[in-house]
């Protein structure tokens, strides 16, 4: 819905708050608080019934019109554009330190399309003007790993987005790695526009069904990145799937390993009506001027004798490694220390043949981008400061956990439960939240009772707990999943009918234990809870980059909103049994009511399911605690890159090293049981 929607409700339910409140700080002035609150709840019926209907028409199921998809298209397109550029920043893809990179016409794997050759060629600066007179404009980038097919695919979806029109194409970066080729590739492209920019979900500003639309109607540019990422056995059917999903006439850009796209080429025959190109390797004047360019006048003099070596040696080991840019980034973070000196990669004797520098450059990536606190007062030529130092070991150790168990290089923060045994985190989960409800129901049998009978608090707490922790243990299995999914009526998109149900449930309960005026603002209170987080469940804001935080941040303050409303509720309630002056009586209401809001809003959140496993895995010191903030240093430090909401390796060379060194230290770090 949108703002506007948002803050009547907020509004309507402030004021009911404020009068309830008013009514119960002036009970010695005459008022009758029963007679008050009964008016101030017949007051809250009469505004949610008003706004009730105007609020389900912002969910209407009628299919977006034209003008909402091109608004989609347009807000869909700021967003994307955002986080383009910044990644972009991120990945030092601009000047002084892109490299031109090149690419031409191949041979090696058959193309349908009739492009001539001389239209096969360019480079980096003008790809977005030759990538719009190509025939067709689909087109495959092949090349070998690190050779800059991702770089070229950002460069040329954020190029094409620097004059996008509302009826335009919008391009969209999207890794298949995650791709199961079984689901139609338009599903799962609409898919991850849904989790991606959960703002499409909006149907008042863009109607129903927005982001199927706006892939069904072709206003999406697939730009397909690592093909080659796809499991080998399922390659073939995802080629096929491509051809089915995207027809010879709409424009597409898909990028591979040469080897991964030509097996399957020879199989099932090339991707329709595209021209397929090949990336050049780095040339020796561009790398020079790279090298010199991204360093201060007395830094690059380090790289003079490398750079005079290479002109001797154009064909030698360390030229091969060069001439492919992940490896130049990798050298120039190793050596950004004006303390380092990289002729020590001209030593025969430790550095025999091409794997055998790859390799030093990967293992040294992180302690370059992670320098030690003793190091505190080092400075580099080009990397970015963090937020916050993490000591390299502990670094290295946390990167090689991920990349052993980040299934498809990515880690959506709702997911990450996938990363502990899924057996052992519902457990988990469920027994805290029938703990903390055995502790907020015994709270409150024990405020009926007055503090004198707490064995039947004791009980009472128990039951109420072990029934919220086989609920919880049922709602989170794939069964209780389908069953709840399958629950879905008419009254359920009522905030008047949620509200009124979920209140008056609540003050029965409360009305039948405390009494009728603890009950009347104990009901109020969860109706007042249940309006709001109605009203607040979804974002509207859809030309915001989305980001990790921001995502969990919504369900982080949905639940923070819930505890405090409950919480208030049952506080007040205890001060109206007991009197405003035993405070210690009203304390323990909120507390009560604060725990009782936490496990009912919790329960459905993925940020409580994200909490439980961050806390069991930084624990086991398997992850840092703080692990959002860890993730963002490694990204702003180039070790990741952010897809969407999702965190992704850099490169897939560096995860597979990182993975490669938790195999050969497999006594310093065992793998939990695969989830």
């Amino acid at each position: 819905m949108s703002i506007s929607r948002q803050r009547a409700v907020v509004v309507a339910c402030v004021l009911i708050a404020v009068l309830a409140t008013i009514g119960l700080v002036w009970t010695d002035n005459g008022i009758n608080p029963t007679l008050w609150l009964s008016t101030v709840t017949a007051l809250f019926i009469v505004l949610i019934g008003v706004l009730d209907p105007w609020m389900r028409n912002s969910a209407s199921t009628d299919p977006s019109t034209p003008a909402q998809l091109a608004s989609a298209s347009t807000g869909l397109a700021q967003a994307v554009s955002a986080q383009l550029r910044a990644e972009s920043e991120v990945r030092e893809l601009s000047r002084p330190y892109q490299l031109p990179l090149t690419w031409s016409a191949t041979p090696l794997v058959p193309a349908d399309n009739p492009a001539a050759p001389d239209q096969l060629s360019g480079s980096v600066d003008a790809v977005v003007p030759w990538f719009r007179a190509l025939p067709g404009r689909r087109v495959v980038v092949l090349g070998p790993a690190g050779s800059g097919k991702s770089s070229l695919a950002l460069l040329l979806a954020l190029g094409l987005l620097e004059d996008f029109g509302p009826h335009d194409q919008l391009p969209v970066l999207l890794p298949l790695g995650s791709w199961n080729p079984r689901v139609d590739l338009r599903t799962w492209i609409t898919q991850r526009l849904r989790e991606d920019y959960p703002a499409l979900r909006n149907t008042e500003l863009y109607g129903s069904y927005a982001a199927e639309l706006l892939v069904d109607q072709r206003r999406v540019l697939p730009v397909l990145d690592a093909f080659d990422e796809i499991p080998a056995n399922l390659r073939v059917a995802a080629l096929q799937g491509i051809n089915k999903a995207v027809p010879p006439a709409t424009p597409l850009v898909l990028t591979s390993r040469p080897t991964a796209y030509g097996s399957a080429v020879s199989r099932v025959g090339p991707l329709r009506n595209a021209s397929v190109i090949e990336l050049d390797p780095v040339e020796q004047d561009a790398l020079a001027t790279v090298l010199r360019g991204s360093s201060t006048r007395v830094a690059a003099s380090r790289w003079e004798p490398l750079l005079l070596h290479l002109r001797h040696d154009p064909d030698g080991p360390l030229a091969e490694t060069l001439s492919s840019p992940l490896m130049v980034w990798l050298a120039r973070t190793r050596y950004a220390d004006v303390a380092t000196n990289p002729t020590e990669l001209l030593d025969p004797g430790r550095f025999p043949n091409r794997a055998s520098i790859e390799e030093f450059l990967l293992d040294g990536l992180v302690t370059a981008v992670f320098p030690s606190l003793a190091d505190e007062g080092a400075r580099t030529d080009h990397l970015p400061a963090t937020s916050d130092m993490w000591e390299p070991e502990q670094a290295r150790r946390w990167l090689v956990f991920l990349a052993t168990r980040m299934q498809h290089r990515e880690l959506p923060w709702w997911e990450l439960r996938r990363l502990v045994h899924r057996y052992w985190l519902t457990v988990l989960g469920a027994v805290s939240l029938g703990l903390m409800t055995a502790l907020s129901v015994g709270l409150m049998v024990a405020l009926v009772n007055r503090l004198t009978v707490l064995s039947t608090a004791t009980v009472t707490g128990s039951i109420a707990g072990t029934l919220a922790t086989a609920g919880t243990l049922f709602s989170t299995t794939s069964r209780g999943r389908a069953a709840s999914a399958s629950v879905r009526f008419g009254a359920a998109r009522s905030m008047l009918v949620v509200s009124l149900i979920s209140g008056t449930a609540v003050g029965l309960v409360f009305g039948a234990l405390f009494g009728a005026d603890p009950g009347l603002i104990s009901g109020l209170s969860v109706a007042i809870a249940t309006a709001l987080r109605f009203s607040l469940g979804s974002p509207v804001e859809l030309s915001r980059p989305p980001s990790a935080e921001a995502t969990m941040s919504r369900d982080r303050a949905l639940v923070g909103l819930v505890v405090l409303v409950f919480g208030i509720g049952v506080g007040s309630a205890a001060a109206l049994l007991f009197g405003a002056g035993r405070t210690g009586m009203v304390w323990l209401g909120f507390s009560a009511g604060a725990l009782l809001g936490f496990v009912l809003s919790a329960m459905s959140r993925n940020w409580w399911w994200f909490s439980v496993a961050r806390a069991w895995l930084a624990m086991r010191g398997r992850l840092p605690y703080r692990l959002l903030e860890f993730l963002e240093d490694a990204h702003q430090l180039g070790v990741l890159r952010q897809v969407g909401a999702r965190y992704q390796f850099r490169h897939a060379r560096v995860q597979e090293h990182l993975a490669q060194a938790s195999a050969d230290e497999h006594g310093a770090i065992k793998p939990d049981k695969k989830p």
